[in-house]
């Protein structure tokens, strides 16, 4: 029988991932030429289909502890992904699209590809021993899928931070306001689970609350598309004063 708890977990994080996907895809859709574009998106599509992944596994469970796995497998390697691509993403605008070179997604690449394997090599779904199931506490496991993912978002976080007071550009820093506030929200969502680990009031509270910031991510990553910034020739002013160049300033962008 679904626990009431399994069911909550099922249901909430598929919708979540279901709606974060359809949002992730309109600020795509809003210049799907441009990279930096096209990274936000992917990454955090990438994060949606975790959600989603995550939720069909404890939906499955009851049947077949077998395809729970497959799906928890598939929710480790989309999570870590979308951590490495969102780092991707500011970095290319912290240094400039032009800055990301093939060595960086090699390494990214690997990093994350190696994080994947150990990840499902020691993290699995389980009984819980309430006539329902959860997801393995292994150390070595949690390092891998959480720990890096997070190091991965909290450095892209740091990056869009720097980015946003180097700015004088008003319009300009607006924007990236919103790609740093929802960027961050991973980060924010991550830090209720760890809450959740320490603090006892309801087993509902905090994973609530980690689902409505990630769907705030997105939501304030699509805000900031549609901020119009100045005009290129300030910004080019801007730029002869010293500060960095980034294509995120253009209004396409």
């Amino acid at each position: 029988m679904v626990t009431t708890f399994n069911l909550f977990t099922s249901i909430a994080w598929i919708v979540a991932g279901i709606i974060s996907a359809i949002i992730s895809v309109l600020f795509l859709i809003k210049n799907p030429k441009k990279r930096l574009n096209q990274l936000f998106s992917s990454g955090f599509i990438s994060w949606s289909l975790s959600l989603l992944f995550n939720g069909i596994n404890f939906a499955v469970a009851y049947r077949s502890l077998a395809a729970a796995n497959i799906f928890r497998d598939l929710g480790v390697a989309t999570g870590i992904l979308s951590a490495a691509i969102l780092l991707l993403s500011a970095i290319g605008i912290y240094f400039g699209a032009e800055s990301l070179h093939w060595i960086l997604y090699v390494v990214l690449g690997l990093i994350s590809v190696t994080s994947i394997v150990i990840g499902v090599l020691n993290d699995w779904v389980v009984i819980d021993g309430l006539g329902g199931f959860k997801t393995t506490d292994n150390l070595l496991g949690k390092s891998f899928v959480q720990i890096i993912p997070a190091v991965f978002v909290i450095s892209g976080a740091i990056l869009l931070i720097i980015t946003y007071f180097t700015l004088t550009n008003k319009t300009a820093k607006k924007r990236i306001g919103y790609f740093t506030i929802g960027f961050s929200t991973i980060i924010l969502g991550l830090f209720m689970f760890l809450v959740d680990s320490f603090v006892n009031i309801s087993p509902y509270l905090f994973p609530s609350l980690a689902i409505i910031t990630w769907l705030t991510g997105p939501l304030l990553m699509l805000a900031g598309f549609y901020v119009k910034v100045e005009t290129s020739s300030q910004i080019h002013s801007e730029q002869r004063t010293g500060l960095h160049k980034t294509e995120t300033l253009d209004p396409k962008h």
